[in-house]
């Protein structure tokens, strides 16, 4: 048979390596005797699904190939890496069942598998299940017996159904995951278990205690139940349940003595121990854990308005959203290891929050969430239609996604849907009553199974909410302008009674407002730099009071999405602020307490002009004693010189849960001089530790020659008597020889914002006059500043699969470096090494010219001293014109360069000739 079907018949060996995601999935519910069946099993692909007509099922059916689980077959750690959109597949694998289980229940345990499973063990069916997100587990003990061998067949059915939750796993979006995705495992278990536990904080006055739920499955009559936990602060508690019809309930509450408090600051878990004996019987005992936190919505003290209460307190959102792929398992992490590196990454930019996104995510995600301290908004995975067959499916997997994940502390909010996908895309929700009273029914179900959390009906992108605890709206904006008017609207427009925000005949009450997504760099914003758009408008967002926290998008790129903090692989990219605050992060911007400007993101003044920034404080830890604002004027001038200024420090003023206005900055720019840099302000302790830091780019430009039309004509500026600077726009090439691609008709266009860049290798040329008053003088010494980097085409786009006009990659660990030669008059300098082509808030002069955002080149410097370069000061008065060249050496081919401009780049520095004179330079007659 396996001839005649072109298929080898493979086994699946046991000697393959370590078992991927060794680890028990469930910290959150585990029973000591496990087995775990991840790694590496048959497989077979049925694209005609034949397999269950021709008995697939049975165990001596060839399987031509091997996947390794718990991974999706289209992802490389599967090793089977089909991405052609294959909808059926077949796993297999051999398994022994541990003699000394006997008298008890063998189970065997699915975390998930897309969408659809038959499970077969030894021939016979042993279950079936449907739902892509949720756990099941089958009852075999009847089909095998302890100590010996038996096989178990899966069949998995993906259809990718637009009328089933798939969240984002459709052609638009990302990479599919199909079949097994979450580790598999056996499982011992007395005849009477526990099966459900509910687990909910209480804080009645200042008392603590957990409020317990758990339902015990077995055959009926009466078992003893018992509640324990290793810390002695937490109250045991026993009893009993009777067993009807195969089920009883038994609820407690164990009171916590001098309690620890769950808190991202402190993420303080107890754990516990259930232990359920029925008659006659060994005892099923569970280990699990819980964190005593209480979510809640109110208003808090005097405030106007409420906020998000954690443990009764405000508690401000700095979140992300996490999308959780990855590029090796795509929704399966790699490891355990790598989970919990998720969550430290971030912790480490100052997150205290993560929307998981439209996916209910592994259990040990999770968990590192509730050990390591984050809040997590949990979406449910979205249909992409509306019809009954879509409700009933969305209805189910919600509820097994609840019933799973509820006793996970840092779970605050569960999200049923987003952007109204699978309930009326593109409006049509506004206009569909039917469908907006299905969305109240379900809010008020998941309101009546879970109280102790807020629920959020839609994530809205369009104005759209019915009924929710959480006001939340998106926003992917690139302007300033707008982006601060859009704010400011929805600001100004949520109060109690307000239509805004919501659908047609729904009215705002006092839930809390918070945005839930915002971003510069949308999802097709292409491959760039995030760093200016990020830092502005979370600027913008905690200038309100009335707005109560914020869902970044987002904490990773995602295949072609490239708005994360950090690349797909989770390699880091450079933000570039500890060019104006030293050692400034990205978590500097998302502290508890926050320090903040009003202004645009960089403002342009006139050299040695006054300038004044208006500067306010958000408060929201519990810090006391006083606070110090540190500002400083940091920058480069137009001959390269580094600026720093320390202006005087003064104690803040703030109220806790507030935005509080301080006395403006103010500073003087440095005068007759082109300039930028940042006005910089640090918020310190009484130790000096920093606890916040932002900044204002300022940028001043000394007046420049222009003709009529065309291109600015050569600079010339005296510095002192003998010292005169040449200047030049990098657009004012004299000749380019090239072999590559360049853009110069387009960057003249551009002249507010000159770069001039050629992809390849070859020369540009550049040609200073010099005055015949400078060469009367006899130059002794010449100096070149330039600022320069390679040009990469696409070989820095992390989804080379999916490119747009408007890449332009951050900078990160990936570097494209090249040698660039310089030629004066013929006469060589020393090379200089260009380390990349970066983009990234170090550009501030492109980011505000909204050009090859972010990019910028490195400031290269040289000297030629003209008597100890042969026939250089002879040539020159035979020819009074300097000849600077750049090239880029053939052996680097695709290196490319990229020369700047005093409007783009880093550096307000033009390509400069700095001549120095043996005697005093004459004014020309």
């Amino acid at each position: 048979m396996a001839a005649a079907l072109g298929l080898s018949l493979v086994s699946c060996r046991r000697d393959a390596g370590p078992i991927p995601k060794a680890e028990h999935p469930r910290p959150d519910f585990q029973r000591a005797d496990w087995v775990n069946l991840n790694g590496e099993w048959e497989f077979r692909f049925d694209p005609q699904d034949l397999g269950i007509d021709q008995n697939w099922q049975n165990p001596r059916t060839p399987f031509d190939r091997r996947i390794t689980v718990p991974f999706c077959w289209e992802s490389k750690l599967s090793g089977v890496e089909d991405t052609s959109g294959q909808q059926v597949g077949w796993y297999r694998r051999s398994i022994t069942v541990p003699a000394g289980w006997s008298g008890r229940r063998v189970w065997l345990r699915f975390d998930a598998v897309d969408w659809e499973a038959r499970v077969w063990v030894n021939g016979r069916q042993a279950g079936a299940h449907e739902g892509g997100y949720t756990p099941f587990a089958f009852d075999i003990t009847d089909h095998i017996k302890p100590g010996e061998r038996a096989t178990v067949v899966v069949r998995a059915f993906d259809p990718t159904d637009r009328e089933l939750p798939t969240g984002k796993q459709v052609a638009f979006w990302y990479t599919f995951t199909s079949g097994i995705w979450q580790t598999v495992w056996l499982e011992a278990r007395p005849a009477t278990f526990l099966d459900e536990l509910r687990l909910t904080p209480r804080n009645d006055g200042g008392t603590w205690s957990v409020e317990v739920e758990a339902v015990v499955r077995g055959p009926d009559g009466r078992a003893k139940v018992r509640f324990s936990s290793p810390d002695s602060t937490v109250t045991a508690a026993d009893g009993e349940v009777e067993a009807r019809s195969g089920a009883g309930e038994f609820r407690t509450s164990l009171a916590v003595a001098s309690p620890k408090l769950w808190s991202p600051e402190s993420p303080h878990l107890y754990d516990l121990t259930i232990e359920v004996a029925g008659e006659g019987g060994p005892a099923d005992v569970v280990n699990t854990y819980f964190g005593l936190r209480t979510i809640g919505r109110g208003r808090y003290g005097n405030a106007a308005h409420e906020s998000i209460l954690l443990n009764g307190k405000p508690v401000y959102l700095r979140g992300a959203l996490d999308q959780s792929f990855n590029p090796e398992g795509i929704h399966t992490a790699p490891s355990d290891e790598f989970l919990r590196r998720d969550m430290e990454l971030a912790k480490s930019f100052g997150l205290n929050c993560l929307r998981i996104h439209i996916k209910p995510d592994e259990p040990r995600r999770l968990y590192w969430a509730d050990k390591l301290g984050l809040l997590i908004m949990q979406d449910m995975p979205n249909t992409w239609e509306y019809s009954d067959r879509a409700r009933q499916a969305w209805e189910s997997t919600m509820r097994g996604a609840i019933a799973r994940d509820r006793n996970h502390p840092s779970i605050f909010a569960w999200v049923l849907f987003n952007e109204t996908w699978g309930i009326g895309n593109n409006h049509e929700y506004k206009l569909r009553p039917d469908i907006q009273q299905w969305v109240k029914t379900v809010f008020a179900e998941v309101k009546k199974t879970d109280p102790s959390r807020l629920v959020e009906d839609n994530s809205a992108d369009k104005y759209d909410h019915v009924v929710t605890d959480i006001n939340s709206w998106h926003f992917y904006i690139d302007d300033y302008e707008k982006a601060r008017a859009h704010i400011n609207e929805v600001v100004e427009k949520t109060f109690p009674g307000s239509a805004f925000n919501f659908a047609p005949g729904h009215r705002q009450d006092t839930a809390p407002l918070i945005n839930s997504e915002y971003g510069a760099v949308s999802a097709g914003g292409g491959d760039r730099d995030i760093s200016w758009g990020f830092r502005y408008l979370t600027n913008l967002l905690r200038r309100h009071a009335k707005i109560q926290g914020y869902i970044y998008t987002e904490l990773t790129d995602v295949e072609f999405e490239h708005n994360g903090f950090v690349n797909y692989d989770r390699s880091h990219k450079e933000f570039g602020y500890e060019a104006f605050v030293d050692g400034m992060k990205v978590a500097d911007l998302q502290g508890e307490d926050f320090v903040g400007f009003d202004t645009p993101p960089a403002i342009v003044a006139a050299p040695g002009a006054d300038i004044e920034i208006p500067v306010w404080v958000s408060h929201f830890s519990e810090r006391e004693g006083e606070i110090m604002l540190r500002p400083a004027l940091v920058g480069v001038d137009d001959l390269g010189r580094d600026i720093k200024v320390e202006l005087d420090s003064r104690p803040v003023t703030w109220e806790r849960y507030r935005v509080t206005p301080q006395r403006p900055l103010e500073a003087t720019l440095p005068k007759d001089r082109s300039f930028a840099g940042a006005l910089t302000m640090e918020l310190r302790d009484a130790a000096g530790k920093r606890i916040a830091a932002n900044f204002v780019n300022v940028v001043a430009h000394r007046a420049e020659p222009r003709p009529a039309a065309g291109l600015p004509q050569q600079d010339v500026e005296m510095l002192g008597p003998r010292r005169v600077v040449l200047r030049k726009s990098p657009l004012g090439i004299h000749a380019a020889r090239w072999t590559g691609i360049g853009s110069p008709a387009r960057l003249a266009r551009r002249i507010d914002s000159p770069k001039y860049f050629i992809l390849g290798s070859g020369t540009i040329e550049y040609r200073f006059n010099v005055p015949k008053e400078v060469l009367d003088a006899r130059p002794v010494r010449l100096g070149l500043l330039a600022e320069l980097s390679t040009r990469a085409r696409d070989e820095k786009v992390d989804w080379p699969q999916q490119v747009t006009p408007l890449d332009y990659p951050q900078t990160d660990g990936r570097k494209f470096p090249g040698t660039v030669n310089t030629y004066i008059n013929g006469h060589p300098l020393d090379p200089v090494q260009l380390a990349d082509d970066p983009a990234d808030a170090r550009g501030l002069l492109s980011h505000r010219a909204a050009f090859h955002h972010g990019s910028f080149g490195y400031l290269m410097r040289g000297e030629l001293l003209v008597d100890g370069a042969d026939g250089f000061l002879e040539h020159l008065r035979r020819q009074p014109v300097i000849r600077l060249v750049f090239e880029i050496p053939p052996g680097q081919a695709g290196r490319g360069l990229s020369v700047y401009g005093a409007r783009s780049g880093r550096y307000p520095v033009d390509p400069t000739i700095i001549l120095e004179t043996e005697r005093e330079i004459q004014p020309a007659k």
